[in-house]
């Protein structure tokens, strides 16, 4: 499958999941959000909200709760839809993180990860790297982390060559 293909697959399947979970259309990108720390993804919530894309809230043995028109919290994902996410946001449990390489999914993770052999920082100038890396498990760092990505997300042509770079694990 190419490039091109891929990004079409995945803009459909992102329509898709934002038109069952009740996510407005026009927020881009989606994003799915692992965190086990739930002191840490309650402060991240309200903030999420103020964002101009799409979170699904991964919580385990959690209803599905819309709570707002750009955040959902569920823990039914199906494998057929993960390919919708632009990115998952996972915190020092990040395990299953090649299943989401697999489908071009950007992983925002600490740099203090395990993978450091397999994720390298995103440098848009130079069109290398498959993540993006907040210095500390805190909120501050973890949005300004999700803010630097939305804003590489804004340039079709470095996107393309981050999900490229992804899929290709460079």
């Amino acid at each position: 499958m190419n490039i091109v293909s891929i990004l079409a697959e995945k803009k459909e399947n992102s329509l898709k999941m934002k038109k069952a979970l009740w996510i407005l259309l026009k927020f881009k990108p989606l994003g799915l959000i692992k965190i086990k720390d739930s002191e840490l993804m309650d402060e991240l919530i309200d903030w999420l909200k103020t964002l101009p894309a799409g979170f699904v809230v991964y919580k385990k043995n959690a209803n599905t709760e819309i709570l707002s028109n750009n955040l959902v919290i569920t823990w039914e994902l199906d494998d057929w839809v993960l390919s919708g996410f632009d990115f998952v946001l996972c915190d020092d449990e990040i395990s299953n993180i090649e299943k989401f390489i697999k489908k071009g999914i950007t992983p925002i993770v600490s740099r203090k990860n395990h993978l450091n052999t397999l994720l390298i920082e995103f440098n848009p100038l130079k069109n290398e790297g498959n993540s993006f890396f907040y210095e500390e498990t805190n909120k501050w760092n973890i949005f300004y982390t999700i803010v630097r990505y939305m804003e590489n997300y804004k340039f079709p042509f470095d996107n393309k060559n981050l999900v490229k770079n992804v899929l290709n694990n460079k």
